[in-house]
């Protein structure tokens, strides 16, 4: 957002605003004592100010965010702005961290569309998109049985949903509802579920399931899967 400058044109002590003259010229700039960052000063005519500036409901202009020259901001103004600016940095982590999760939950959906293509089999997509819709309402349902204290969903139920084709859902409540996305120990049982789906997807598109049979049959010659 642009700074702008001007100084104080005029201001009524007794109504809490005033006038601000541009130094770039134009019309002057109205200024409510809410929008400056000085708590215990009052702006005096000639002062010089730094400002930005903003558009009302009514389309006028107005400054905002505004500090004298050589007057201290207020440490209630500094704490309000390090508390905004906190937010609005978790709020484009939240987005840049939304993307990546977005694009791995709708892979099944992809490699399902594949199939239906392929050999007429609209199975997995029907799967994908019923328990992933089911798997979000228990999430939202478990977390809000959290804020009241009451009993919760049993974290085995979650998974169980997960790895049967409900874990696009649970990754798309534990972004937007910020559920069950804290706790490592579930995290890491949770991204074991996608990793085997998204290893299945993968060859299913890209070796025909040559890999998942291949896999197999080791597994049975060594004994491992008994």
């Amino acid at each position: 957002m642009q700074l702008y400058e001007g100084i104080i044109k005029s201001w009524k002590v007794d109504k809490g605003f005033g006038f601000i003259q541009p130094n770039g010229g134009g019309k002057d700039v109205f200024i409510h004592i809410r929008d400056l960052q000085h708590s215990n000063y009052q702006p005096q005519h000639g002062d010089n100010i730094q400002y930005k500036i903003v558009a009302d409901k009514d389309g006028k202009i107005r400054a905002y965010d505004a500090f004298i020259k050589g007057q201290e901001i207020s440490n209630q103004y500094r704490k309000k702005s390090f508390k905004k600016n906190q937010q609005q940095e978790q709020k484009i982590k939240h987005e840049y961290e939304m993307l990546p999760r977005l694009i791995i939950a709708i892979m099944p959906f992809i490699g399902s569309v594949i199939l239906i293509k392929e050999s007429f089999n609209f199975i997995p997509f029907f799967a994908y998109l019923s328990l992933s819709l089911l798997t979000f309402i228990v999430y939202a349902y478990d977390k809000k049985k959290a804020y009241k204290h009451e009993w919760r969903v049993p974290e085995k139920t979650l998974h169980f949903l997960e790895l049967f084709g409900g874990w696009p859902g649970a990754l798309i409540a534990q972004q937007v509802i910020r559920h069950k996305n804290k706790k490592i120990f579930f995290q890491i049982v949770f991204w074991i579920i996608v990793f085997i789906h998204m290893v299945i997807w993968s060859d299913i598109i890209f070796f025909n399931g040559d890999g998942t049979k291949n896999i197999s049959f080791l597994c049975d010659f060594y004994n491992i899967c008994q």
